[in-house]
């Protein structure tokens, strides 16, 4: 689970299961048992799989293994009877990722030799994380874009559930963008917004509201410099309806909008789908300067600064007026003044023919450009999160809870 902090109250009542009762994986025979491979133990790599036809390095033509998941198929949803069911069909490689109750993994499946990431969740121990996995399994199940995280399948035993997802290996790409040795220009800056801006396009068309966007939840898909964007960790979005306003405070505090700490602070009644642009605008502000405006040395002076939207871009950084003015038409006090993602995707800096700025962003030092203030906004979040420990939620509405996950409201 990704590191947000706060607190949470719980409003969990008995949720019946929302995974298929699908017949389980059968336990193997004793003779099938001894003839399988033994699973991969961690850190092991996947053997690289060999196209229809072709010979391999012996001369023998090998036979393409077939796929895990249908590409174009449906979740797979799989109810268990025991956890040996879901490890006799992966195999753990290594862990990318601990929270209090949860932890995601890298796994191997066992037949196709393909790898995945596998969210991984306690159900003796969670609480209201179970909430956030539902959700996550149920946004995922609707969403099918490029640069979102795709869910392939969901497990269900009596003690865990089991996310699997596609594998994004390529880290976060605020971490890439503040450490590799390429030119961090803004035309980079501004191709990234465009991914993610298309993302959040998507989900709003969907109905659905991320409610967390922040630099954890922006991941690669690997390595190389072609990796594509992965909008990650919906386990706080949900579906909303037009003309109804959300009331769950959630999210992370040194990105809230304004309207989430208004609401907190009893000052509005409510928020609407604008507080994802209000993420994206921050985003872009990041990326371009290589550091949170709003973050101070305490959460009552990060809010205070977030409500009053004080900030000013600082002298002397090779951003275009273009830039600034994208930045300014997202970070803004009133959510009907933000432009939609729609809008936003028209604006003059995203557009073919906006001037290009193929040269590395520079700062006010010559000795700290962009690139190193990123670096240094990265580390600092690294012992943030390390210090503060994982928390996910300020405050909650019983109805909205209810009626996120399907149940009936509770009075």
């Amino acid at each position: 689970m990704a590191a947000t902090t706060g607190f949470r109250r719980s409003t969990r009542d008995p949720l019946e299961s929302p995974f298929p009762q699908s017949k389980p994986p059968e336990r193997p025979s004793a003779a099938s048992t001894q003839e399988r491979p033994p699973p991969v133990s961690k850190h092991a790599e996947a053997p690289p799989q060999e196209p229809v036809g072709e010979s391999s390095s012996d001369g023998a033509v090998r036979t393409k293994r077939k796929p895990a998941f249908d590409p174009d198929g449906p979740v797979e949803a799989v109810a268990l009877q025991s956890d040996w069911q879901f490890w006799n069909v992966f195999s753990d490689v290594r862990t990318l990722g601990k929270g209090h109750f949860a932890k995601v993994k890298q796994v191997l499946h066992n037949e196709s030799q393909e790898n995945f990431a596998a969210k991984v969740l306690d159900k003796a121990m969670a609480d209201n994380d179970i909430e956030d996995l539902v959700r996550e399994f149920q946004m995922l199940r609707a969403l099918r874009h490029a640069n979102i995280i795709r869910l392939f399948a969901a497990y269900e035993s009596p003690r865990k559930l089991y996310l699997v997802t596609e594998l994004a290996t390529g880290g976060e790409l605020m971490k890439r963008l503040g450490s590799d040795a390429s030119v961090y220009s803004e035309d980079e800056v501004r191709r990234h917004v465009f991914t993610i801006l298309k993302a959040v396009q998507y989900m709003h068309s969907k109905h659905c509201v991320h409610r967390d966007m922040k630099p954890e939840n922006v991941l690669l898909s690997d390595n190389t410099d072609e990796a594509e964007i992965k909008i990650v960790d919906l386990g706080l979005s949900r579906f909303f309806e037009d003309r109804k306003l959300m009331r769950t405070i959630c999210g992370t505090h040194k990105y809230l909008a304004p309207e989430l700490v208004q609401c907190d602070r009893g000052q509005l009644q409510g928020y609407d789908k604008a507080i994802d642009m209000w993420g994206v605008g921050l985003l872009a502000y990041i990326m371009l300067f290589g550091f949170n405006p709003f973050a101070r040395d305490s959460q009552r002076e990060t809010h205070n600064a977030i409500t009053r939207v004080s900030y000013d871009f600082p002298d002397g950084f090779s951003v275009s007026d273009e830039g600034k003015a994208f930045v300014s038409s997202l970070l803004r006090k009133g959510a009907d003044e933000r432009l939609t993602a729609e809008q936003a995707l028209k604006a003059r800096w995203l557009s073919p023919d906006a001037p290009t700025s193929p040269s590395a962003i520079m700062s006010s030092d010559p000795k700290r450009p962009v690139k190193q203030l990123l670096w240094e906004f990265n580390a600092q979040r690294m012992l943030s999160k390390v210090v503060k420990g994982a928390h996910r939620r300020l405050s909650t509405s019983k109805a909205e809870e209810a009626q996120a996950l399907g149940m009936p409201e509770v009075p």
